[in-house]
């Protein structure tokens, strides 16, 4: 005859089934919260560039050409630069991306230049400044002071 053990459960504690509950919904809420953040990181826009380097050739005729590379530090698309000087006149441009080729924008982590012609009034050694406004795929804009020192072709 077997014998029967009365009152002999196999399985958990109730405690310890609770402390497994536990764990398993905070590691559930945590890794949540990762991707809730990362998700609306990356949904938040941020539009912003820096500029690289400004360089103005000076041509013996008195007319000039400037350079100015800039990142797209942000995340939204640079769509086009317009840049205003009151000694180096205005020059608009949409910007041209090496990576992409032609006039396009500026994605997001990329790098493009912009290049004007200025007519006359450049002489080599001197300092000319202006003003670079940036405007995003979003419609913002944003506004940079450049100085650049005139150099000899």
């Amino acid at each position: 005859m077997a014998m029967l053990h009365r009152g002999f459960r196999r399985g958990l504690s109730p405690l310890l089934a609770i402390i497994i509950g536990l764990i398993i919904v905070i590691v559930a809420g945590i890794l949540l919260s990762q991707l809730y953040f990362s998700y609306a990181s990356t949904i938040s826009a941020r539009p912003a560039c820096s500029i690289e380097y400004v360089d103005l050739v000076a041509h013996p005729d008195g007319s000039g050409t400037l350079v100015i590379n800039l990142k797209n530090t942000g995340n939204i698309r640079i769509v086009w630069l317009w840049l205003d000087g009151s000694n180096i006149g205005s020059c608009y441009r949409y910007p041209y991306t090496t990576a992409y080729g032609g006039n396009t924008n500026i994605p997001p982590g990329s790098t493009g230049s912009m290049r004007c012609t200025i007519n006359s009034g450049i002489t080599p050694g001197t300092v000319y400044t202006a003003t670079l406004r940036v405007r995003f795929e979003d419609d913002s804009m944003q506004q940079y002071s450049i100085a650049a020192r005139a150099r000899s072709l």
